[in-house]
Formats: structure tokens, sequence, C-alpha cells
């Protein structure tokens, strides 16, 4: 025992002192706390709408003029949203029926010019009026399109057809929606005028919506996909990033023959156990300071935030819990099969490709869990939650989102638990053996046979 708490010092040691971990540690909490301590001394409620002091959802409902009576547009009675498109937009209304006051109040932060023509209004929206030329020279922006910001156009033949002209068109383009959703409602008025009914009336018909509560009795996997999701990649990186390492570091020591000393004074299980437990907690140790950190900075700040991250950072203490134990058994899994595929090499330049059947399983279970993480209490998650190489992410995924009982977590855990004794007993042997031979890289296949031919 003593040994072991030699060897385990020092590898965690290793880790930990390293600039690289010290700097990704203190770099990322750092950052997670400057992040989200930021709405306590800054106010970004024009930056993240939602935001106490900000606009809520209702505000962004403007009142639109109505072109036709002058009235406005206004909750039931048929709200439009408006758009904060801040540019130029340049109007030939042929028919009559829509108007610059209608377009302005539609989009209420860009200057709406009126053209004559169609084929006035394609040359404004190419190379821009006399104001937004001057405007440009003012700035030194000979195309303009920096100084008066994007322009466009809309030429109105009626109610029930327009062109849409613009200069240059983005991904986030929405202007044309805003203005579709504007004529539409007109159209649909002018319609109903001629019936003879009321469109007011008949707006707030179509647009009432029933006062109803979502009560989550249980689990809502909805709100709590997120964190789950974030937390699966925790440990998918966790596992990739350290196992590999004390693969790595096996390898290093057989190549620089450090091995054979180490040997001499140290029995092969505290070596192996050393190494993958060290691992072990300098992984768990980095990434329970970087989550701390957010977790504890979003509570401290959450009132300022207006909860509105608790889909992110307010995670029951059961999925932390789940997390932590199935996790860290998982990474430890894992890890032996690393530490072993490390004693199989002689250079660590064949660590990667020796290491290829471990990763292959890895990588499918952390696939076939992402793949079914939208139906966690299907039957291809409950099995994926019972299998010892697949159930840290399986069970921890049914934790969080979907239904399980206590039993299933308790056996799949023993099982969990009996595979990573049996996995560290025989790689034990594995390590002990092939710590010392030397050459080509030794198969997995072969080494397994090697220890039984031993035993007996």
């Amino acid at each position: 025992m003593k040994q072991f708490g030699i060897v385990w010092k020092h590898e965690f040691l290793n880790y930990v002192k390293t600039k690289s971990f010290i700097g990704i540690t203190a770099g990322f909490a750092l950052l997670f706390v400057i992040i989200l301590s930021l709405p306590s001394f800054f106010d970004l409620s024009g930056l993240i709408p939602g935001l106490p002091g900000g606009q809520t959802e209702t505000e962004y409902e403007e009142q639109v003029p109505d072109a036709g009576s002058g009235g406005a547009m206004t909750g039931a009675d048929g709200s439009i949203r408006t758009s904060g498109y801040e540019g130029t937009i340049y109007l030939c209304d042929a028919g009559g029926q829509v108007g610059t006051e209608f377009v302005a109040g539609l989009f209420p932060s860009a200057r709406v010019v009126e053209a004559s023509s169609e084929e006035e209004l394609k040359t404004l929206v190419e190379e821009g009026d006399a104001a937004l030329m001057e405007a440009a020279e003012a700035i030194g922006d000979g195309e303009s399109e920096g100084a008066g910001g994007p322009r466009c156009g809309f030429f109105v033949e009626s109610l029930g057809a327009y062109r849409y002209y613009v200069k240059n068109r983005s991904f986030s383009d929405q202007v044309e929606g805003t203005f579709v959703e504007g004529i539409s409602y007109l159209y649909r008025n002018a319609e109903l005028e001629k019936l003879g009914a009321d469109s007011r009336a008949v707006e707030r018909i179509y647009g009432f919506s029933p006062a109803s509560e979502t009560i989550v009795l249980g689990k809502d996997s909805i709100s709590n996909f997120l964190y789950t999701y974030l937390m699966i990649f925790v440990l998918y990186f966790m596992v990739l990033l350290y196992g590999n390492s004390v693969a790595v570091s096996v390898a290093q020591e057989k190549s620089n023959r450090a091995m054979e000393v180490l040997v001499t004074s140290t029995s092969s299980n505290s070596l192996i156990f050393g190494k993958v437990l060290a691992g072990a907690a300098a992984g768990f140790v980095q990434t329970g300071v970087m989550i701390g950190a957010a977790l504890a900075s979003y509570q401290l700040n959450r009132e300022a935030w207006g909860g509105m991250l608790d889909f992110v950072f307010h995670i029951p203490g059961t999925v932390l819990l789940a997390f932590a134990m199935f996790g860290l058994f998982g990474y430890i899994l894992y890890a032996f099969c690393y530490g072993v595929l490390g004693a199989l090499v002689s250079k660590t330049e064949d660590v990667s490709r020796n290491a290829g059947p471990v990763m292959f399983l890895f990588v499918a279970a952390f696939l076939l869990t992402m793949f079914n993480l939208q139906n966690s209490d299907g039957i291809v998650m409950k099995v994926l939650s019972f299998i010892p190489f697949t159930s840290p992410y399986g069970m921890f995924v049914r934790v969080a989102m979907g239904n399980v009982a206590l039993w299933e977590i308790a056996l799949s855990f023993l099982l969990l638990l009996g595979t990573v004794w049996l996995v560290a007993g025989t790689g034990a042997k594995i390590y002990r053996m092939g710590t010392l031979m030397y050459g080509n890289p030794i198969k997995l296949s072969r080494a397994f046979r090697m220890s039984r031919e031993k035993n007996q």
C-alpha cells in the first residue's frame, strides 16, 4: 500500500504541476466566472433579450399602423412582430395600398424611402440615394453599404403580389418574412371588409391562445437535455485525454528503460493502479474545478440572469452524483485498458495504433448514446445502461432524463464495479508480463493467451 501511495502521489503531481494543467484549469474557471458575472456589473439587456430590465417578448410586439384606417394592431387584435432591421428600405407602392407609414411601423429602426417606379427602386437599392451617398462620403465609405447599413426594396403591385430587391442578402435576412406578415394582415382586413365582417374581431378570434400551465411531476427531458448533452461530452473528453495519457506514460517509461528500474523496487500492481487512479484523480480535479466554478458563479449571479440559464446550470444533486459515480468508474475502466495497451508497446508512437480496439469501443458507446439521447426510455438506452462499457453514458442519461428505478441504478453500478475489478486484475497481469517485453507491439489477443498460459 505504501508503494501504491508513492506511485499515485508521483503520478498525480506530474499531472497537476504541469503548466498546461494549471493554465487550462485556471483559465477556464476564470473565464466561466467572468462571463457568468457580467450581468451583475453591466447592463446586457440590450444584447440578451430576457434579462431583467430588458425587453420582454410582449414588448417586442410593436404597434403597427394600419395603412387603411390609421389604426393599430395590438395584442389579441393581431399583433405583428416588428423587425429590428437597421438599414434602408425603398418602397414603390404601385397600388397605393401599403404606404411608407405602414412599412416604417413594421421596421421601426429602418430608414424608409419612397420610390416612384420599379426601375428607380432597383437603382436605389443597387446604388443608394443622395442622403445615403452623403453619409458614405462623410465617413469615407465609397460603397455606402457601411454608412447606411444594408439596403433593400419592395415593389408592390397589389396586396397579393410584390417583388423584393436586396443589395446583399445574408443568411439571417428576415426582412421579407416580416413584410409578408404585414401585407398578409392588410389583405385579410381588406377581404373581411368586403364581406362585411369586423376584421378586428376576426383577428381576435384567430389570435386566441388558451391560458395553460405545464406541471412536470417527474423529470423534464426537454429542460434537462442540454446539461445532459454537455456532461456526456465532458466525460468523453476526460477519457479521451487522460486515458491516452496513461498509455503514453507507460510507453515512455518502457521506451527509456525506466520501467526496468521501477519493477525491481515497486510491484507492478502498485505501478498500474497508481498510474490509473492518479490519472482519474487529476481528471476529476480539473473537471470539478471548472464545473464547480461555473455552477457557483451562476448561483451567485442567478438573480442578475433572471434564472434564464437554469436549463444549463440548475443541475439536481442526484444527476451530479450519478455523473460522479458512473463517470469515475467508467473512466477507471477505460484507463486500465489504456494502461495495459501502453505496456504492450515499446515506443510511444505505437500507442495510438495499438489502442484501436479500445478507442473503437469507447467511441461506439459514445455515439450510440448520442443517437438515442432523445429516447432515454427506449430499449436501446436501457440495454446500454446495463453494459459496463456503455453504462457510464447510458445510465447517466437515464438518471438525468428518463425513468429509472433505484434497483436498476444499483444493479448497473454493481456490474460496472465488477467489470472494473475484473479488467483491473487481468490488466495488472498483462501489464506485469508486458512491461519487460520489448520489440514489436504485442497484440491484445496474444497478451490474453500468454497470460492464460502463464497461469496454467
